[in-house]
């Protein structure tokens, strides 16, 4: 069977062989994850903590609908095309309390980067006025592109994010090729941060897409590093950069079956963490990275955005060697202490 597989499959086979040879031991070993009890399975673990149950994503989902609900309606100065569940709720890979809920809305009339940033600051306060006429809400915090609030719903607080996009597509949850590259095409115009951020945001129903279509043991372990980094605060470390690096790791083993072990992807994704500086990774779905800038290493370009390397903070300051010069101080002592953490949880599966 062995001189049947390729040198590719080959190679794969026996990164999983190398990750996963002390697999008998894992069961007896409590490896280092808040509240896993000693001799618990990984796998029991994701299931009682981590996953989110019925009753939280039950929670969510009414949320959304009661928030979507009063965008949509007459008392909005804004027309909605349509409503757009995001974030790891959208993706699937939420954690059991500790995601937020994210609402993506194009609207009708906004056409145009300039328009939007000329109606940003109006929209954020109609959504404010209205959800304040409906519900009970506090710890507001307008960004650039979003407005962010907590609020209570049916007795429970949730974090909402709520994101007014361009009309610029047909239809935004499902953009054609020639859009992307029409949408790639104007970023490449566009100097600003801010501006490119705009267009960011009409392909995040894209993003959702890219990872919420990889398989449910994927994003088990994508739920597991989450819950691993929140735990740890590491703040350093956004939710996209660990869907991707998760979705990394798993390719750098070759795309196993859904039936490896959580045990063998997640010890491939904290041997790149603890080894961080090596980071670089891309993906070719929907567009050549070759055919724009990238960045030094470490860097996780967002695979639907040529523009958006999801740890740019960290590649801006990142030092090699000894010496750290004092503006990139705050963000290595953060690398340090990530990687540190990681190759203690690395060791932990060994």
């Amino acid at each position: 069977m062995i001189g049947l597989l390729c040198a590719s499959t080959w190679k794969a086979t026996l990164k999983i062989l190398q990750f996963g040879k002390q697999m008998f031991l894992y069961s007896t070993r409590t490896m280092d994850f808040q509240g896993i009890k000693p001799g618990e399975s990984l796998a029991c673990f994701i299931d009682r903590v981590v996953n989110p149950d019925t009753s939280y994503l039950k929670q969510c989902g009414k949320t959304i609908d009661e928030v979507a609900e009063v965008l949509k309606s007459s008392q909005f100065n804004y027309r909605v095309m349509r409503t757009i569940k995001g974030g790891s709720i959208g993706k699937g890979t939420a954690v059991r309390d500790l995601s937020d809920v994210d609402l993506i809305f194009p609207i009708y009339d906004i056409t145009s980067v300039l328009t939007l940033k000329q109606e940003m600051d109006g929209i954020k306060i109609a959504i404010d006025r209205l959800l304040r006429s409906r519900f009970q809400i506090t710890g507001t915090q307008p960004t650039t592109w979003a407005y962010k609030t907590n609020i209570l719903v049916d007795g429970s607080w949730q974090e909402v994010d709520i994101m007014p996009i361009l009309n610029i597509t047909n239809d935004p949850s499902k953009l054609t090729d020639e859009e992307i590259k029409m949408i790639h095409t104007k970023m490449r115009g566009e100097a600003g941060i801010v501006e490119k951020g705009y267009y960011n945001r009409c392909l995040r129903p894209l993003q959702i897409e890219f990872i919420g279509k990889h398989p449910e043991k994927i994003k088990r372990v994508i739920r597991l590093i989450k819950y691993w980094i929140k735990t740890k605060n590491h703040t350093i470390i956004k939710s996209i950069a660990v869907e991707l690096l998760v979705i990394g790791a798993w390719e750098d083993l070759g795309k196993p079956h859904p039936g490896v072990a959580e045990e063998v992807i997640s010890k491939m994704v904290f041997d790149k963490l603890r080894n961080f500086g090596d980071i670089k990774l891309s993906w070719t779905n929907y567009y050549k990275p070759t055919d724009y800038q990238v960045p030094p290493k470490p860097y996780i370009l967002d695979p639907v955005d040529p523009y958006n390397n999801v740890i740019s903070q960290i590649t801006n300051h990142y030092c090699r060697g000894s010496h750290v010069q004092a503006a990139d101080r705050e963000v290595m002592q953060q690398v340090f202490r990530l990687q540190r953490d990681a190759e203690q949880a690395f060791k932990s599966f060994e």
